[in-house]
């Protein structure tokens, strides 16, 4: 689950990376270290990604290996990680360990350049009170539809921290549209499956978005209705059993004030794979020539996590539902192709797709997770 946290971090800050608008050139973006990591106050391991940029057109990864990559903290304790794939950095399980109230820093060395975050406090964390959801309704694109608006309540606390990040993941219960009556590979080769097999599955998505709060005026921190993310009625996603797990982060100053630039940039560019305003910074220098950019963020974070179940509301659903086609099938009994699933229907013997009967062709598995509540 960390590294699923981890990956969506670096998903959203790879793609964005001082604060002053230009307009760049799409070369200045290219082959530029890109690190991402937290510590926090579980336990490890801990991961830190890092990689080179490529053109914000590409989906390329492109790892750094062989790079030498030390957590320490504000007592000089110190771990060097070790390198778990490409690009992929891990501490042991038993070694360096966030606590609160202590400074965390990264330092990396990479083909003799040397880059290091400022260090970065690791805060109290905040105690979710309760997840709830709402029936409300969204305007769109594609117009106006029901679905369930989530949010979140915390408990009181007068500590110091003041800047909060929440990660929402969810897992979704579905069903394929059709059942498989059977299916050929190849010419008088009929294959009778096993339908509950490949008819339900789960799939676990990072929630898009970026949530963000500060409670820097309040005499004490304490959120009621705050708002995360809304599900609408134009997928599956709420037709079976919804289920979302909260990662609530008390981050420092300069994390939110990051995050909170990535935000502003999403918004005013309508996605973040559109072109890019401006640059945003992390806290990673090279001291030796300040010059020289590294784009992410090393952050030092406590974490407050809970799970919420949402059965199916009582909504209409506008989703493109599958249905088998008699007509395929006629055709295809004039010029079979394989492989060919078939279904029965009121009308007859029809044919349809394979992802119409799998649902895991709609990227979920038929394992379901050992959290899942029936």
């Amino acid at each position: 689950m960390k590294v699923k946290i981890l990956l969506f971090l670096i998903a959203i800050s790879f793609f964005v990376s001082c604060i002053e608008e230009f307009s760049p050139k799409i070369d200045s973006y290219i082959n530029l270290p890109v690190v991402e990591g937290i510590i926090t106050n579980e336990s490890g391991p801990y991961i830190i990604r890092l990689s080179r940029s490529a053109p914000f057109y590409s989906l390329d990864y492109y790892p750094i290996s062989g790079a030498n990559i030390v957590i320490s903290d504000d007592l000089n304790n110190e771990e060097t990680l070790i390198e778990l794939e490409p690009g992929i950095y891990t501490t042991d399980s038993l070694g360096i360990r966030g606590e609160v109230g202590r400074k965390y820093r990264l330092t990396i060395n990479i083909d003799n350049k040397i880059y290091q975050s400022n260090y970065e406090k690791l805060e109290a964390p905040l105690e979710i009170d309760s997840i709830y959801a709402k029936i409300e309704y969204k305007d769109t694109r594609e117009g106006n539809f029901e679905g369930m608006q989530f949010y979140i309540d915390t408990k009181a606390t007068n500590t110091d921290n003041r800047y909060f990040l929440w990660i929402p993941i969810e897992t979704y219960k579905y069903r394929a549209d059709l059942t498989l009556d059977h299916f050929y590979i190849s010419s008088g080769t009929r294959v009778v499956p096993n339908n509950d097999t490949m008819h339900v599955c789960w799939r676990t998505n990072n929630v898009s978005g970026i949530f963000t709060y500060s409670s820097k005026h309040l005499t004490e921190t304490k959120l009621h209705n705050f708002p995360l993310h809304y599900v609408n009625t134009k997928s599956k996603k709420l037709t079976e059993k919804y289920s979302v797990l909260v990662n609530q982060y008390s981050i420092t100053q300069g994390a939110f004030r990051y995050w909170n630039l990535i935000k502003k940039q999403t918004s005013e560019s309508g996605s973040l794979y559109s072109t890019q305003p401006f640059q945003i910074k992390g806290n990673m220098v090279n001291p030796d020539k300040p010059d020289d950019i590294i784009l992410g963020y090393f952050m030092a974070a406590s974490v407050s996590k809970k799970r919420f179940f949402v059965n199916r509301p009582r909504l209409s659903f506008d989703y493109y539902i599958c249905k088998a086609n008699t007509s395929a099938y006629e055709s295809w009994l004039k010029s079979p192709g394989y492989p060919a699933y078939f279904a029965i229907t009121d009308d007859g013997l029809g044919k349809a797709l394979l992802g119409c009967f799998d649902c895991r062709e709609q990227g979920g598995t038929t394992t379901k997770p050992d959290f899942w509540e029936d």
